[in-house]
């Protein structure tokens, strides 16, 4: 516990000076550095002889690694369209759909495995599974004409989501009673799950009145013009606390999904961990596993209800 503690609190911090200090280049530069270190792990795992893939890592890494700034950079130069946006969330959609499957037949049935389509399709999988999922928030962030908007919308998401395991894991240890999932993953409860929501709800509106308290939108004058698929935010935009609170509940339920089916993977590879990068946490997959789901709801959260 102390470890996962003291692993927290750094991460919190290289999140943060990634803001402060590198701005838009410094988050999108660690997103990519996260989820290739994530893929790489995946890699691993999907190489494992009871996954029994073959992925073809270097093709893979060296196009995960591309994939989200390429993503931001179109973004930023306004070549998202309706069309970019479909062609985006069909198959994010796909893939949630497909997770929200495994983990209900891992969970009524012990001796379920993947698909075997899975293993001879580790590479590009793999590539769906974590750059183009997490390649959202790029997406989102390139979309807006002052882009630390777009960044901090994302932070918005990233702490919400991630406190979720927090808020899991204190409710689970102190209230759990009934096994979420116990096929899936053993320790889950639906105690922690009901922490956990309550918690990103609760984080998700400390971090809307923080934002707010700090001035830290930067909103348009009444006459500016927003550049050709651009987003701007106007005088009149107020994000409150409360919106912030309600909006955070499918990031928290969703993210609960995102972390079991990275169960699933783990458990067909024979693993309890996807590394050891992370003292008390695991590997970089671990770290990123309840936000591969979540980025692509976020992305339709910011764009469609908030905005």
């Amino acid at each position: 516990m102390l470890k996962r503690t003291f692993s927290t609190f750094f991460l919190l911090a290289v999140l943060f000076c990634a803001v402060y200090f590198g701005r838009v280049y410094g988050v999108i530069g660690l997103a990519a550095l996260v989820t290739t270190l994530a893929l790489h792990e995946f890699y691993c795992l999907a190489a494992k002889p009871s996954f029994g893939g073959k992925p073809r890592r270097l093709v893979g890494l060296v196009a995960g690694a591309c994939f989200v700034p390429v993503v931001y950079f179109g973004a930023s130069r306004g070549e998202v369209t309706s069309g970019t946006e479909i062609a985006m969330l069909v198959p994010a959609a796909a893939v949630l759909a497909f997770s929200v499957y495994a983990v209900l037949r891992l969970h009524r049935d012990a001796a379920w495995r993947l698909p075997a389509f899975v293993a001879p399709l580790s590479t590009g999988l793999g590539l769906l599974y974590l750059p183009f999922m997490v390649g959202f928030f790029a997406l989102l962030v390139g979309q807006f004409a002052d882009e630390m908007n777009g960044v901090l919308f994302c932070l918005w998401v990233l702490l919400s989501t991630k406190f979720t395991d927090v808020g899991g894991l204190l409710g689970g240890k102190f209230f759990g009673r009934h096994k979420l999932a116990p096929n899936v993953s053993a320790g889950k409860t639906w105690e922690g799950v009901a922490g956990g929501v309550l918690c990103s709800m609760l984080v998700g509106a400390l971090t809307v009145w923080a934002l707010n308290a700090c001035g830290a939108w930067n909103l348009a004058s009444g006459d500016a013009l927003a550049p050709a698929g651009k987003i701007v935010l106007p005088e009149t935009f107020f994000f409150s606390p409360l919106a912030g609170a309600l909006c955070a509940v499918p990031f928290a339920l969703t993210s609960v999904v995102s972390d079991l089916i990275e169960s699933v993977v783990k458990r067909q590879a024979g693993e309890k961990d996807s590394g050891a990068t992370i003292p008390g946490m695991g590997g970089a997959l671990d770290l990123l596993d309840s936000l591969v789901l979540v980025a692509p709801v976020g992305y339709c959260m910011v764009k469609f209800v908030i905005l």
